[in-house]
């Protein structure tokens, strides 16, 4: 016979109207309670129905992905599976499903999330990218539907989960000048993306502060993160200045280019990218960002963002992960 929400009551030792308030997850339930209900779903292999439930609760318990645009780069980033890795682990824990919005273009994502949020197809929505002026976040703040960024905005009332991107670039440029390094280039991503920003003002403050000559022939930004990206500029950068004594990027995909290049010229420079696993790369250093942490506690914060807003509370979270720099 098939396991019931009575049996489940009956193994954690609640009522079955407790167990039906852990499955919409509410946030009137105790963390305690939680887990010892869902220890039993698990136990009894129980698994409740969505589709039944979200017509009684208005839950879809499901969150939308918003993918930057759709290109081999975002797929090759290890940066992305980690980020995601958190985001399922969470999602599983509170029995939530993912679906992803994506497109080939700005018009198509855009066509994807209109679907999402009118269609009432999902709970919340997690962008995993951020940039300036993004009509896509525009369209779900102006609508006031629950969403999240994984990056940096402007605007004080968008929620988001970032790195303190500014202290990491000026840490990564500060570690080779304690090194003795003086000609530091950097290679980042696209500039309209406030990740390059930041982390390029953060390098910039290094060599303010240590009183070293900035050069803008020495930093290089790609419009897609892929290696031979990072192999084309390391080539321009050395023909500019064959003095250059370390290289900072900001992508392990741009850093594998850049470390082939430096290989094949069988260059000493020593080279550092920002990463949450331990790049396979001839690296002198990486930037843990802690991509799995910033899965895991973006999850965490749609799921607050959504009950605060059927309880009609404006919270704007704010979350900053903690970044290390790894010595390889």
């Amino acid at each position: 016979m098939p396991v019931t929400i009575k049996d489940v009551a009956k193994a954690a030792g609640v009522s079955p109207s407790t167990v039906t308030r852990v499955i919409q997850n509410k946030s009137t339930i105790s963390d305690e309670t939680k887990k010892r209900v869902r220890k039993a779903m698990k136990e009894l292999n129980y698994h409740p129905n969505l589709n039944a439930r979200s017509l009684v609760s208005s839950y879809t318990q499901v969150i939308g992905l918003v993918l930057p645009d759709d290109s081999d780069a975002f797929y090759q980033n290890p940066f992305f599976p980690s980020v995601l890795r958190g985001i399922a682990q969470v999602a599983s824990e509170n029995h939530y499903a993912i679906q992803i919005a994506t497109g080939k273009d700005e018009k198509e994502r855009l066509k994807a999330i209109s679907q999402m949020v009118y269609g009432k197809r999902v709970d919340g929505l997690i962008f995993l990218y951020a940039e300036e002026e993004d009509p896509l976040v525009k369209l779900v703040a102006d609508e006031q539907f629950p969403f999240l960024i994984l990056g940096k905005s402007i605007s004080p009332f968008i929620p988001l989960v970032d790195n303190d991107n500014v202290q990491a670039g000026f840490d990564a440029t500060e570690y080779f000048i304690k090194k003795g390094c003086k000609r530091i280039a950097f290679i980042g991503g696209s500039k309209k993306l406030f990740v390059t920003k930041d982390r390029l003002t953060g390098y910039e403050q290094a060599l303010k502060h240590y009183q070293l000559p900035m050069d803008g022939n020495l930093t290089y930004f790609a419009n897609e993160f892929l290696e031979e990206k990072g192999y084309q500029f390391s080539q321009l950068l050395f023909q500019h200045d064959p003095q250059i004594d370390a290289i900072i990027t900001t992508d392990s995909l741009l850093a594998a280019g850049i470390c082939d290049y430096i290989a094949k010229h069988q260059l000493d420079v020593p080279v550092l990218s920002f990463d949450s696993v331990n790049p396979k790369l001839n690296l002198a250093a990486y930037v843990d960002i802690n991509s799995l942490e910033l899965g895991r506690v973006s999850f965490e914060t749609i799921l607050q963002i959504i009950s605060d807003a059927k309880s009609n509370k404006q919270i704007c979270y704010r979350q900053l992960i903690a970044h290390k720099i790894i010595e390889k």
